[in-house]
């Protein structure tokens, strides 16, 4: 198997991806970054008949969004990904976005764990098939930690698990909670601003057909915080912040 250190390749900011301002929805550039990084991994080999054989699959723990500038409607756009070997079980992946000028316009850092689909649990050390030589250091990095949730948050309805935002895995796909937080954000608020910067971190899967109820609350630097929660646990948090 032959390691690529890096991948790249272009997109296009389609109408359906953008908001009502024209701006390209979060959600939308991490669906295009989740894309690349599964495209470099199948250029790889490292595709869903290996996961099946080694009984293993990449979990996205949590991710960073930073928009330099928003990208808009109709933009061609590249997505440059690269992965980084593990540290204490977790693999970093940066991905590039950058327009037709070479500039760049948005950075996604995101943090994964292998783990053992059988076991469920995390491996620390990966089956030879995916043990490849990857790069030790990727130089960018994005801080992916979040500040201590609010001990007052607003309750902020709930939402189910519907068809459209569920993936193969039979639940929510990750980029589509960047759907969810923002569908909270007032309306108001957005006509003026966008958002600038998003953390994920996901904790518990929301299976097709199940809910998670939802609060929300005003952080002290003017950000938004969203909370899942399902059976008294948080499954993930958000945080946002517009510019």
């Amino acid at each position: 198997m032959e390691l690529l250190a890096e991948f790249e390749r272009p997109f296009f900011v389609f109408r359906h991806e953008a908001d009502f301002q024209g701006r390209m929805l979060p959600g939308a550039l991490l669906r295009f970054a989740q894309q690349v990084a599964t495209d470099h991994c199948n250029a790889m080999g490292i595709n869903d008949e290996l996961y099946a054989r080694t009984h293993t699959a990449f979990l996205l723990v949590r991710q960073t969004l930073e928009f330099r500038r928003v990208p808009h409607v109709d933009e061609a756009l590249k997505f440059l990904t690269m992965p980084q070997a593990p540290r204490r079980a977790t693999y970093k992946r940066i991905t590039l976005v950058t327009d037709e000028a070479g500039e760049e316009v948005a950075c996604v850092d995101s943090r994964w764990v292998l783990v053992d689909t059988e076991k469920r649990h995390i491996l620390r050390k990966a089956p030879p098939q995916l043990d490849l030589a990857w790069p030790y250091c990727v130089e960018r990095e994005l801080d992916v930690s979040l500040p201590a949730r609010p001990e007052t948050m607003d309750p902020a309805g709930e939402i189910l698990a519907r068809y459209t935002q569920c993936d193969m895995n039979g639940h929510m796909n990750n980029t589509r909670y960047a759907d969810v937080a923002c569908d909270l954000l007032p309306v108001e608020a957005l006509r003026s601003a966008a958002v600038r910067r998003m953390t994920l971190h996901y904790h518990k899967e929301i299976p097709l057909g199940q809910t998670a109820s939802l609060t929300q609350a005003r952080m002290e630097d003017g950000s938004w915080r969203i909370t899942g929660w399902r059976e008294g646990k948080p499954c993930f948090d958000v945080q946002l912040w517009l510019g």
